[in-house]
């Protein structure tokens, strides 16, 4: 099993036990560096066809739509005219940095609740920054840990000789300090870059800012007062603004686009509905609403807050993907 089903299956699983506590995706920051490392593993062993589907998922037009091509918001009677189009700003990172190791790749901006993740992956390896009030994880057994320093500020750094799926002269190297500002930050590297390298990337972060790319995930209305909670390459959450900044985890109203054919679990007694002309899934608890997307894909639908039946359909035909 990869380490994308691994952690797919353990999502499933979560969320299929939750009983009024949320869907508890607390291995989000996995999904969001380790899935993107695996994917770019299974890439170069196959040849890039691995790459190539995955081009094929990002590039699909939207996905409920009527017959002119237009989304289709929720009807404001039956969301209820209190329901706004969202409105937040666009979400960047927010520091520049001053140094970038040479054929690191592209920078990618995710959002992960209260903090703000900077990745940048080329083949196997992965360079990744993290900002915010949430202390962030490791994301990687370290066989030993020492002082460091960024900035004048004391620092931890961790490292390890290999890592799970490592190729021959990688190496897993992390840096985790505070800032002057009491904010956490910290840099992780997967791949051949030495410490003093991953130090001179922390110590070249200044404020500024990179942005994130377009949403390919976007709402037509979210709940009043939903701020951005979560945004990545195929999932969007908005949640109150007490979620927004208590943890770095998915939460809140999320659709997440999922790699997987539209499958109903008849163990869980779902209720057979459309959504846009599409065959959807309905489960009351816990809380959620798969949407067959055809061409072997899902959009899954997921909220940990009172959400009535007809409210999640019309949100659900709301929801796009570029």
């Amino acid at each position: 099993m990869s380490l994308e089903e691994d952690l797919r299956e353990t999502l499933r699983t979560r969320a299929s036990s939750f009983h009024g506590e949320g869907p508890q995706l607390d291995m989000w920051h996995n999904v969001s560096a380790g899935v993107r490392r695996d994917r770019r593993r299974r890439a170069v062993l196959a040849g890039g066809t691995a790459a190539v589907a995955l081009a094929a998922v990002v590039a699909v037009p939207v996905i409920l739509a009527n017959r002119d091509g237009r989304a289709l918001p929720p009807p404001a009677d039956e969301v209820g005219p209190s329901w706004p189009v969202p409105s937040w700003p666009a979400p960047a990172f927010p520091f520049e940095p001053g140094w970038v190791p040479s054929g690191a790749g592209s920078p990618v901006v995710t959002v992960m609740g209260a903090n703000v993740l900077l990745t940048y992956e080329h083949d196997s390896s992965v360079l990744a920054a993290e900002t915010g009030p949430v202390e962030p994880e490791w994301e990687a057994e370290g066989e030993e840990d020492h002082a460091g320093e960024v900035g004048g500020r004391p620092a931890t750094v961790r490292t390890a000789s290999t890592f799970d799926g490592a190729e021959p002269g990688e190496e897993f190297v992390g840096v985790r300090w505070r800032s002057a500002g009491g904010a956490w930050m910290q840099v992780l590297s997967w791949g051949d870059r030495s410490e003093q390298d991953v130090l001179r990337f922390a110590r070249g972060l200044e404020p500024g800012s990179v942005p994130a790319g377009p949403a390919d995930v976007t709402f037509a209305l979210v709940p009043p007062g939903f701020g951005l909670q979560h945004q990545s390459d195929t999932a969007l959450c908005a949640a109150a603004p007490e979620v927004v900044t208590s943890g770095r985890q998915p939460a809140g109203l999320c659709a997440f686009v999922v790699d997987e054919p539209y499958a109903p679990l008849v163990e869980a007694g779902p209720e057979a509905v459309t959504v846009g002309g599409r065959a959807a899934s309905y489960y009351s608890d816990p809380g959620k609403l798969d949407v067959d997307l055809g061409g072997g894909r899902t959009l899954e639908v997921s909220w940990d807050f009172p959400l009535t039946r007809d409210e999640a359909i019309r949100f659900a035909e709301g929801v796009t993907v570029r």
